[in-house]
């Protein structure tokens, strides 16, 4: 989903630059009807995305989760807070193996109903 981008690079005069937004891979928020929604509210879209990009952006490159890019300052600080918050708890789980038991028990569920759709054909 995320193209492997670092989020700081070094240029040829070894000074850090951003990532630019070009860079990174744009989500793009579809469900059914989402182009009749899109049509009414073009600027909520817009905004979203962006935040919606950047979020994955940070997520996927340990970023502090600062400069979401949402129009309010309140707003950016809350959701800031509760990234950062939600990166730490899946960071444990991850420590813990949860994440990966929860993999492994997804898929022997999956192999079960594959054998299960064998044995009723």
């Amino acid at each position: 989903m995320i193209q492997d981008n670092d989020e700081i690079q070094k240029d040829s005069n070894e000074e850090e630059t951003k990532v630019t937004p070009e860079e990174k891979h744009q989500v793009k928020i579809e469900f059914p009807y989402s182009d009749l929604v899109r049509a009414q509210m073009p600027k909520v879209f817009e905004t979203t995305e962006k935040v919606a990009t950047e979020v994955a952006h940070q997520w996927t490159h340990e970023g502090d989760f600062t400069n979401l890019g949402l129009p309010n300052p309140i707003a950016e600080m809350v959701a800031s807070q509760a990234l950062q918050k939600a990166k730490k708890i899946e960071k444990k789980l991850e420590e813990k193996g949860v994440i990966n038991m929860a993999k492994m028990g997804i898929a022997i569920a999956k192999s079960q109903l594959e054998n299960l759709k064998k044995k009723s054909e």
